[in-house]
């Protein structure tokens, strides 16, 4: 029996490059944005917080209607610009979505159901304001226990 080699076609590509430092921003054509998310994660650890909400009884329930407002600093005449980025950004509004929830969750008098929200990002004084107004019904637990057996 013949003995095969197994070939492997020569490889042409791109070489190795050195890393540089991650910029805060990538754009593309068309115009998709992708924040650094530790440049993005320092922004919101900095941020400023504020929540307030209540809960309303409805036909279908106990609902809990609240809005968080995270302000974000960025000089003055980088805000406008900052704010058009933060529009663009899926990370941006996904992290400004999940500080909402967890300011909902600390105010709420009980669990929240499925989570409904809007969202609006515009320049302010102070940097970027994301503004974030959420929905949710409350689970509720049961008035009597259950009786064990």
């Amino acid at each position: 029996m013949p003995l095969l080699f197994a070939t492997i076609p020569i490889v042409i590509g791109p070489g190795l490059a050195k890393a540089r430092v991650v910029p805060l921003v990538l754009v593309r054509h068309p115009v998709l944005v992708r924040s650094s998310d530790s440049r993005l994660r320092d922004l919101f650890a900095r941020a400023d917080v504020m929540t307030e909400g209540s809960a309303r009884d409805e036909p279908g329930g106990r609902f809990w209607y609240g809005s968080t407002s995270v302000i974000l600093p960025a000089d003055d005449r980088d805000s406008a610009w900052l704010a058009a980025v933060a529009g663009r950004d899926m990370h941006v509004r996904l992290r400004a979505v999940r500080t909402a929830h967890r300011e909902a969750c600390l105010r709420a008098p009980g669990r929240l159901g499925r989570f409904a929200c809007e969202i609006r990002i515009v320049p302010d004084a102070r940097g970027v304001r994301v503004d974030v107004d959420v929905q949710a019904p409350l689970i509720e637990r049961r008035a009597t226990s259950r009786a064990r057996p």
